[in-house]
């Protein structure tokens, strides 16, 4: 019977798998971080099989490195090494953090604790937008590696008297940046810059104070007194003026390319102004005393709006069509902004002027379709301009007449448009000038201090339809 059966067992033996306790190498581990040991303090790793994560350790396959034999069912600490703990640097330079639990500390003989960011930490330097901008609440004093040093300065003497403007500290922020540029106050040294209604606060180095004071001296010592400035604008067809004006004008530098300037003696402009209204292409287009306050700005502007239709757009209603309209303002303006020096010898200002002239309106035909599915034509309008602009400073004595000429630029003929012009080839074409203003410093107002004055306004200039 047995003889039966043995060879049946047999197979059955030679079939079956065989177990066998895994060695070292047969498959990779990973470390797994412990709870701290309560009584000796020290934390250790427990070396785990792959696709063991988040189940009970099986004890028994617990080891310490070596080919012996598996271990009896029993917790088993392995103290950290220098070759058990991975020390690959992940450019923070500390070790990273075992998967599946939490970073360990370990103290022990070379390793140190690892350095870990905690979660309120990483809030911190994270705004709620989710960016990694990190805003910090900064120093509990200023920077002054430069010597930097702050200054206040009692600006209520000019501003107090200014009421033609709400805001008159705005004009000695102005004319401080104009002379020491921009760049100064957003670079290294650090500086601050900051004016309110009585006071001007000014952080930076000496040499920056003293260009400052010497600044706010011409606004406060002024009480901002009313000055007369006299500016008169002309165009004369043909430069040749120049020819026997020459002899009087002391040239100025200027920056504006096409842009010339001279100074003259209020005898000789006299003179100049007298010979060129003899010219039968001269024209004087505004001549007017500015009344302003030092070192504020004042504006005048002729400007006359010109409407066209600027484009069409199909749409669904009748008639099929939507015109879009738009406005130019055609003419000239200009801005004087004056300041005296406190003994009111030299004048410096700003001149800002820009004059816009429109030529013609060019009609284009468009064909839009109609409701009816026909097609129908409109027409829109493309402007022909010509501008020029003039943005400088000047700086020159008072008792002199500073004369600018802009070129020969477009002679604004503002309201009327050119449609009766002759031929290129007989002369003919859009009208061409040469620019001119004369600026002449005229003394302090008659206006008590601190009124607001009222300069001129296009409706108070009898401007006879030119602008």
């Amino acid at each position: 019977m047995l003889t039966r059966w043995l060879p049946l067992l047999l197979l059955v033996l030679m079939a079956a798998p065989t177990f066998a306790e895994p060695s070292t190498g047969s498959y990779p581990v990973e470390p797994r971080a412990l709870p701290p040991q309560s009584q000796s303090g020290v934390s250790g790793l427990e070396w785990r099989a792959p696709g063991t994560r988040g189940q009970q350790p099986n004890r028994s396959m617990i080891h310490d490195g070596s080919n012996s034999a598996a271990t009896p069912p029993q917790s088993q600490t392995i103290q950290p090494t220098t070759a058990q703990v991975p020390t690959a640097n992940l450019r923070g330079g500390s070790p990273p953090e075992p998967r599946g639990s939490a970073p360990a500390s370990f103290i022990s003989g070379e390793i140190q604790p690892a350095s870990y960011v905690t979660d309120s930490e990483r809030e911190e330097n994270r705004s709620s937008a989710g960016s990694l901008l990190k805003v910090t609440s900064g120093l509990k004093e200023l920077p002054n590696s430069h010597g930097q040093v702050w200054r206040e300065y009692d600006i209520s003497p000019y501003t107090q008297r200014v009421t033609s403007t709400a805001k008159p500290e705005q004009a000695i922020i102005d004319w401080i940046l104009r002379e020491t540029g921009t760049d100064i106050w957003f670079s290294e040294p650090l500086g601050i810059l900051s004016a309110t209604q009585d006071s001007l606060r000014v952080y930076h180095t000496p040499e920056m104070q003293d260009v400052v004071k010497e600044i706010v001296e011409k606004f406060v010592d002024s009480q901002a007194s009313v000055k007369k400035v006299g500016v008169r604008m002309i165009t004369v067809k043909s430069p040749n003026w120049r020819r026997m004006a020459y002899r009087m004008m002391q040239p100025v530098s200027v920056k504006t390319p096409g842009i010339e300037a001279w100074l003259l003696s209020k005898e000789n402009a006299a003179v100049l102004m007298s010979e060129l209204k003899q010219r039968s292409d001269f024209r004087e287009h505004h001549a007017a005393d500015l009344l302003i306050h030092n070192g504020q700005a004042s504006t005048i502007s002729m400007l006359q709006p010109r409407n066209f239709v600027r484009s069409v757009r199909a749409i669904s209603t009748f008639p099929g069509y939507e015109l879009s309209g738009d406005q130019i303002e055609e003419g000239f303006s200009l801005e004087c902004s004056p300041l005296l020096s406190t003994d009111a010898r030299m004048m410096d200002a700003v001149l800002k002027c820009s004059v816009d002239q429109i030529e013609k309106f060019v009609n284009i035909d468009v064909d839009v379709p109609a409701v009816s599915g026909q097609r129908q034509t409109v027409q829109i309008q493309i402007p022909q301009m010509v501008s020029w602009r003039l943005h400088e400073r000047f700086r020159w004595p008072s008792d002199q007449v500073l004369l600018i000429s802009c070129g020969v630029v477009a002679r604004p003929e503002m309201g009327r448009e050119n449609t009766l012009q002759l031929p290129g080839f007989l002369g003919g074409g859009p009208p061409r000038a040469d620019g001119l203003m004369f600026v002449e410093f005229k003394g302090d107002a008659k206006d008590s201090v601190g009124e607001p004055i009222q300069t001129a306004q296009p409706a108070a200039i009898d401007s006879r339809g030119r602008y």
